[in-house]
């Protein structure tokens, strides 16, 4: 091997060991990303969920634009939920709102911001029509409440109250405070 070989050779050896150097300090530089322990773990777009009972019927079906799961605080974010809570006699109480929250094993649900919910007439009821903010839901026990305004409007009435309770099951609601009414008479000229 003569001395030009020799160089080469060095030379050679010098930018391979160099490189590697180069390399084991750029890769070394860099930080792995972390996930934030109190942000999201997972989500689902257009969520669709039924429960059902003991014997196969709906009760309620959840749907949404999207839900993520937040592991922290165990709890599920909804966008744009959708509920409709079916009764044994056929009637829908159909709830919407622009967001809500949920406890991972889905026994309570807060609706947050405006809220609407209805009920359409049927052959025991009429239409009830609900306009509040803030409501919590509880599924199972087939309640939802609030301790906020609510304007309640029916075939022939209005109703404003501060607080309210709805019991899905017996269709009935229940005003806390500050009630108060118009009801029109009725239009077959006898009162």
């Amino acid at each position: 091997m003569n001395i030009k070989q020799l160089g080469l050779f060095a030379l050679l050896l010098l930018i391979v060991v160099g490189s590697g150097w180069f390399l084991d300090k750029q890769s070394s530089s860099r930080q792995p990303a972390s996930v934030s322990s109190s942000g999201p773990d997972s989500f689902v777009e257009d969520v669709d969920l039924a429960v059902m009972d003991e014997l196969g019927y709906l009760k309620y079906r959840v749907k949404a634009k999207h839900m993520t799961h937040f592991p922290v605080e165990d709890i599920l974010r909804l966008s744009q939920p959708d509920i409709n809570i079916s009764r044994t006699d056929g009637t829908v109480w159909h709830i919407v709102a622009e967001r809500g929250e949920a406890t991972a094993a889905g026994d309570q649900l807060w609706l947050l911001g405006a809220v609407d919910i209805r009920r359409p007439a049927s052959a025991q009821s009429s239409t009830i029509h609900v306009v509040t903010s803030d409501l919590l839901i509880k599924p199972e026990d087939e309640l939802a409440e609030t301790d906020n305004a609510a304007a309640i409007t029916g075939d022939r009435y209005r109703i404003n109250a501060v607080g309210m309770k709805a019991y899905f099951r017996t269709g009935s609601l229940e005003l806390l405070s500050r009630v108060r009414g118009t009801i029109n008479g009725s239009n077959d000229g006898n009162g």
